[in-house]
């Protein structure tokens, strides 16, 4: 039995383009065809020299202050150390922070350090520690120039530093404490031989 063959195919046929076609620009306030209206932004790759923190507008980053929110901010942890006479308290506060919340940061918690670190064991080894640590990264901060608004975010004025670090009544205090129980050992121990 021989099946019926099929007519050969018709050569194809090229349509005649419609008689309206789009505009190529859209109108002004208008999006371009095919496109949403409020499409996402396509993420930029950050360059290799970016702050991890910073919040990045198109090509540009900008890192603000945690505190404050004005810039420029660096990255950096400040930290603190309570010393009881069975335990200790690690503290720390990280950044970004502007110049004046830096340096405000960095004096409060090494202030508090010096009072509150000596009373225990080892937090008479780590609270110097903690301090000269705080004291390296200070740099990081006090170099930074003035702090100004954030011109792509709110920002309000930043923290008053205050008083320098060996100007505050507490830090005194604190440097007074080591030196006060180094004093008192050494009493107890020449009294008892």
């Amino acid at each position: 039995m021989s099946y019926p063959q099929q007519p050969p195919a018709a050569p194809a046929q090229a349509y005649p383009a419609p008689a309206y076609a789009p505009p190529q620009q859209p109108y002004p306030g208008q999006q371009p065809w095919g496109q949403p209206a409020y499409a996402a932004p396509q993420a930029q790759p950050a360059a290799p020299h970016a702050q991890p923190a910073g919040q990045h507008y198109g090509e540009l980053a900008v890192t603000a202050c945690r505190m404050c929110g004005s810039v420029p901010a660096a990255p950096v942890k400040f930290r603190g150390h309570q010393g009881f006479i069975v335990m200790m308290r690690f503290l720390s506060l990280e950044g970004p922070f502007c110049r004046d919340c830096g340096l405000a940061t960095f004096r409060a918690m090494t202030s508090r350090t010096l009072v509150q670190g000596w009373y225990g064991y080892a937090s008479f080894i780590i609270t110097p520690i903690t301090v000269l640590m705080n004291i390296a990264r200070r740099g990081k901060v006090a170099n930074l120039p003035a702090p100004q608004p954030n011109p792509y975010a709110p920002s309000r004025a930043p923290m008053e530093a205050g008083p320098r670090l060996l100007q505050r009544p507490m830090t005194l205090i604190g440097l007074g404490i080591p030196v006060a129980l180094i004093i008192l050992f050494a009493t107890m121990i020449s009294l008892s031989s």
